[in-house]
């Protein structure tokens, strides 16, 4: 009975010590807690026309009263479709200091016709 109650008593000893190991706080590397950091600051969007876009800049046209809008462009940056003068792009972006650099432009896809009709004929249809 003494040796069951030793064994029982060093098989809960290791138990504690696995889970307080296990539930000590982790240091992060300090890219970690740049990332976390970073992720907290809000991300906005908005739409417009490329005017111009370099490899450290973009300017969309809004259009109305919206004017122009100027992005920093970095490396960083996700780019998805042929984004050039002329596209209609969404850029998502996030104020630092007096900037606003894009973290992700897209390319929206061309309008339909107005009608919403393909001009081709159903298949199968005379």
């Amino acid at each position: 009975m003494r040796q069951f109650m030793m064994a029982l008593a060093l098989v809960t000893a290791c138990s504690v010590g696995s889970v307080a190991a296990q539930s000590a706080p982790v240091a992060k590397p300090k890219a970690a807690a740049k990332a976390a950091a970073k992720s907290t600051v809000p991300t906005h969007s908005t739409t417009g026309t490329v005017k111009s876009i370099d490899s450290s800049s973009l300017v969309i046209s809004k259009p109305g009263k919206g004017g122009d809008m100027t992005f920093a462009v970095n490396g960083s940056t996700m780019k998805d479709g042929t984004v050039g003068v002329g596209s209609n792009v969404t850029v998502r972006y996030q104020t630092e200091g007096k900037s606003m650099v894009a973290t992700a432009i897209s390319e929206k896809p061309a309008k339909q016709m107005a009608s919403g009709k393909s001009m081709s004929k159903p298949a199968g249809k005379k």
